[in-house]
């Protein structure tokens, strides 16, 4: 008879690596670790999972998340664990708030509210060693992607110019303290200020750093200034210049990126996330041209205070508001930080207040500003949506990532739901995508990509990081409705080998680490 501290008894397994199929095992876990995988017969554990009829996989890996005050302890902390997502990655859209010096902390983190909310955190690290240590008590694993934002940030602040060569040796610097800390990449968004105001050149310079580590470019592209095919073809030209692999992030496999992304694969080692809903999320100063920004919410409001800049602002907000109107999206706020107008759209604001749109956003901006949060509903034919996401997921260098926002009173469902969804109607329903390349495009996958080399695959030794789920019942119920519904047929989640869900139900154990970067 072996002793082991928990068993997982007669299950199939779906490994995590590429092209798996499922078989027959038992996993037996000791201490944080897998200790055996196969038929175990002869052993005995204190804590039994009976998994006759259900599958068991790595736990799976969130690439791109907004977790940061959730995974601290706010009423969404175990949005993700339920789902059986086991590790985020910080820094989602090069946003950080670490080792910015004598700049104005207070306004960065301001800046970015609206996808974290108001007062859940008090950002004041030095360095991104002590924010990384910050990390205790976790519902699950994190590993940091250096933030773009905080790395200009500490050298230019809100300054809208390109970088000197001085303070781009300085960010330089910044980025390989980022990588000395241990993180797993580097990621940028810049459709956001400050970083819309970094050049070509500034993230050439910083990707040959990143490059030197081994890790990879993150970035949620230019597509206010550039359009969506220019933005592809500088953040190409930045991986073949810098020599880096590349992770686009939230995108998806259409007829105008498909040949962008096959003819790129010849010079660029390059990959892209997305979770696979028809919506999608941002705050309402996106709305206008990045520049607009400029400065950040302080600057903004006072430029808005002048009536001429706030009727001009107006007019841009109604050229905007038509053309997605246009396109099919209709959007509605998810939070605001007064509270006020949850599930209503703009349209329908202005119309209560008897004004334009585009009166309406301003008044709202300087009203809600900065935590307007909106969700943009598309009005795809399911037949056509079906299509994209099957589309999406044949394509070789495409892995699952939910954007998930965790705050506010009607968010997108994508963070609830998105990973048990994939196996429920991607796998299950839809058949678009088998059992094992769902998973390992959910956890083998972004293991590799980003070098969590014990991470995302079952095998003896690995880090016992694991999930049972029925693949009869599996999904993502959320709507858009109830958001915060909890996925079905996951039956327990195990992290660095403790039981933290049990029948569907945190057992309230914070087992999370954060993961460093090896080599």
């Amino acid at each position: 008879m072996v002793e082991y501290d928990l068993l997982i008894r007669g299950g199939r397994v779906v490994d995590g690596s590429h092209g798996a199929v499922p078989f027959p095992a038992d996993v037996a876990v000791r201490g944080d670790r897998i200790a055996a995988v196969g038929p175990l017969s002869d052993a005995r554990a204190a804590i039994v999972i009976e998994a006759s009829g259900r599958l068991v996989s790595p736990g799976f890996i969130d690439p791109h998340v907004h977790s940061e005050t959730a995974l601290r302890g706010n009423r969404d902390e175990f949005g993700a664990l339920l789902q059986g997502v086991t590790t985020h990655l910080t820094g989602a859209d090069g946003f950080g708030w670490a080792g910015v010096g004598d700049q104005d902390v207070a306004s960065l983190w301001q800046s970015t509210a609206f996808a974290y909310g108001q007062g859940e955190m008090h950002p004041n690290w030095p360095s991104p060693g002590r924010y990384l240590e910050s990390f205790h008590d976790l519902p699950l694993n994190v590993a940091a992607l250096a933030p773009h934002q905080a790395i200009r940030f500490g050298t230019l602040g809100w300054t809208d110019r390109p970088a000197t060569r001085a303070e781009l040796r300085a960010m330089r610097r910044s980025t390989r303290e980022w990588l000395e800390a241990g993180a797993v990449g580097l990621a940028t968004g810049l459709d956001y200020q400050p970083a819309a105001s970094a050049t070509t050149e500034e993230l050439v310079a910083l990707c040959r750093e990143a490059a030197a580590a081994g890790v990879v470019y993150a970035p949620h592209q230019r597509y206010n200034e550039l359009g969506r095919a220019g933005a592809f073809a500088e953040t190409i030209e930045i991986g073949r210049r810098a020599g880096i692999a590349v992770a686009v992030s939230h995108e998806f496999v259409d007829d105008e990126t498909e040949p962008i992304l096959d003819g790129a694969r010849a010079d660029v080692d390059i990959t892209i996330d997305w979770y696979l809903y028809p919506a999608g999320s941002t705050h309402l100063l996106s709305l206008l041209p990045v520049a607009e920004a400029a400065g950040g919410p302080r600057a903004v409001r006072a430029r808005l205070s002048d009536p001429g800049e706030k009727e001009r602002v107006a007019r841009l907000f109604d050229e905007s508001l038509e053309q997605s109107s246009r396109s099919g999206a209709r959007e509605y706020f998810s939070a605001t930080r007064t509270g006020r107008h949850i599930g209503r759209s703009i349209a329908e604001v202005a119309s209560q207040a008897g004004a334009s749109r585009g009166e309406t956003a301003v008044d709202l901006l300087l009203e809600e500003m900065p935590d307007a949060l909106l969700v943009f509903r598309r009005n795809t034919p399911p037949e056509t949506f079906a299509a994209l996401a099957r589309r999406t997921l044949a394509w070789p260098g495409f892995m699952v990532a939910s954007d998930g926002i965790y705050h506010g009173a009607l968010p997108h469902p994508r963070a609830f739901g998105c990973f048990a969804r994939v196996l429920g109607q991607f796998v299950r329903t839809d058949r678009a995508i088998s059992i094992g390349d769902a998973v390992y495009r959910m956890a083998g996958f972004p293991a590799e990509r980003y070098r969590l080399r014990d991470r995302g695959r079952i095998a003896a030794g690995l880090a016992a990081d694991l999930v049972v789920f029925d693949p009869e019942t599996v999904d993502g119920p959320a709507t858009w409705d109830e958001p915060r519904l909890p996925p079905t047929g996951i039956d327990a989640v195990i992290l660095n080998g403790a039981l933290v869900v049990d029948h569907g139900l945190p057992t309230g154990l914070r087992r999370g680490r954060v993961l460093r970067r090896e080599g």
